[in-house]
C-alpha cells in the first residue's frame, strides 16, 4: 500500500477552522514531494497496463481447448446489452461489459441482427460479433422426431431441400469432423449416431451439411450438459446406447425408466441384451416381425448374438429417454416382452417371462 505523507502546513484552515479539499492537500504535497510524481505515474501506468491486458483476456475464446457448442436465439428488438447477458450466460463471453466496449470500439452495436446462431466456447468476441452482425439467414423449420437413425434425419432434411443426403451422411462419418466437433476421446466413433438430437429447428437455405450438423450437436451439447451435468463426458458413449435402445423399445413414457433398469440388470448379469431393436438396425429396415433367421444376423449390433453393449448407439434419443438411462428405476426385472396394445409385462426370472407370454397370446 502506498500512503502521501501530508504535514499539517500542507493543509490550509479557513476562518471557520476546517480544511481545504483533499485535492489542494493532495497537489501541494506532490510539490513539496516531487518523488511522488513518479509513484503516480507508475500506478497509472500499471493500470493502463492491467486495463489493457484484461480487455485482451475478455474478448480471447472463453476456451480454445475444449470445444462446448451452443445455439442461441437472438430475439428481434434485443438490444446489445441483453445479447451480452445471453452470451455471458451461456458462457460463451467473459464479461458483458467488455462486450459492450468491443461493439462501441468497431461501431457494431446497431449492425447485430436477430436469429438463431451456432457457437462455441473457441470463438473469440471479435468472431461473434462478425456472425452475429452477418446474420443467421436461417428460415426453414423442421421438425426431428425422437428415435430417427442417422439416416432417416438425412433423409428427412433431404426431402425438405436442406441437405443432399449423400453429402450429410458422409460428413456425419467423417471420424476426423466427430473428433473435432465432440473431441479426441470421440475419435473411434464411425458416425454420429445419437449425437444429433431430436428437436425443432430453423435452417438456413444457404446452410452447408456440416454447419446444420453443428447445430444439432450443439443442441445435443446444450441439452447434456444442462440435464447431466455430474456425468463425466467419458461415460456419455454408455448413456447414449443405453438411451436409444430405451428409444427404440419403449412405447409409453411410464416404462422407459423401467427398461432402463432391465438393460442395467442384465448387464450387470451378464445376459445377453436380445434386444429386437438392435436386430432392427442392424438389418438396415424395419420389420413388423422378426424372424429367428432375423435374430442370426451376422453383425456386432445383433444383441443376440454379442454379449453387452451394441458398439454404439442404435438411433437419437431424446431428452426423456436421456433421462431414463441416466435414472433407471430400480427393479429386478430381467425380462420383458411386448403387447398388442403397446405397453410391455415385465419378469424377474425366465419361467414367469414364459408364462407371461402363453398368458398374453
Amino acid at each position: 500500500m502506498i500512503m502521501l505523507a501530508i504535514n499539517d502546513s500542507d493543509l490550509e484552515l479557513n476562518k471557520e477552522g476546517s480544511a481545504v479539499s483533499s485535492d489542494l492537500a493532495v497537489k501541494k504535497a506532490l510539490i513539496n514531494h516531487p518523488h511522488l510524481w513518479g509513484v503516480v505515474v507508475m500506478c497509472i501506468l500499471l493500470l493502463g497496463a492491467f486495463s489493457s491486458w484484461y480487455y485482451w483476456w475478455a474478448i480471447s475464446p472463453v476456451n480454445q481447448e475444449l470445444k462446448l457448442n451452443h445455439q442461441i436465439e437472438i430475439m428481434h428488438g434485443f438490444s446489445s446489452r441483453q445479447i451480452g447477458n445471453l452470451l455471458e450466460r451461456k458462457g460463451l463471453i467473459r464479461s458483458e461489459l467488455v462486450f459492450q466496449v468491443y461493439l462501441r470500439l468497431n461501431l457494431a452495436g446497431r449492425s447485430l441482427k436477430s436469429g438463431q446462431y451456432h457457437l462455441d466456447t473457441t470463438m473469440g468476441v471479435g468472431e461473434i460479433v462478425e456472425r452475429l452482425t452477418r446474420g443467421s439467414y436461417q428460415d426453414i423449420k423442421v421438425t426431428i422426431p425422437e428415435g430417427l437413425t442417422v439416416t432417416q434425419i438425412a433423409q428427412l432434411l433431404a426431402k425438405k431441400g436442406i441437405v443432399k443426403e449423400e453429402r450429410f451422411l458422409a460428413v456425419a462419418k467423417d471420424r476426423q469432423f466427430i473428433r473435432k466437433e465432440l473431441g479426441p476421446e470421440f475419435a473411434f466413433f464411425d458416425s454420429l449416431e445419437g449425437y444429433l438430437f431430436p428437436d425443432t429447428y430453423s435452417f438456413s437455405v444457404k446452410a452447408k451439411e456440416e454447419e446444420i450438423i453443428k447445430i444439432m450437436l450443439a443442441r445435443f451439447t446444450e441439452i447434456f450438459i444442462k440435464n447431466f451435468a455430474s456425468i463425466p463426458q467419458k461415460e456419455w458413449p454408455q448413456l447414449i446406447t443405453i438411451a436409444s435402445l430405451v428409444e427404440k423399445e419403449a412405447k409409453r413414457a411410464a416404462e422407459r425408466e423401467i427398461i432402463a433398469g432391465v438393460f442395467y440388470n442384465r448387464l450387470r448379469k451378464k445376459i445377453l441384451l436380445q434386444s429386437c431393436a438392435t436386430v432392427q438396425y442392424a438389418l438396415g429396415e424395419h420389420k413388423k416381425r422378426l424372424t429367428y433367421q432375423d435374430l442370426k444376423v451376422d453383425s456386432p449390433y445383433n444383441t443376440y448374438t454379442n454379449q453387452g453393449l451394441p458398439p454404439g448407439p442404435i438411433a437419437n434419443p431424446g431428452l426423456a429417454s436421456l433421462k431414463a438411462a441416466a435414472f433407471p428405476a430400480q427393479v429386478k426385472y430381467l425380462y420383458f416382452f411386448a403387447k398388442p396394445d403397446g405397453s410391455h409385462v415385465f419378469s424377474k426370472t425366465y419361467r414367469q417371462h414364459l408364462n407371461a407370454q402363453r398368458r398374453v397370446k
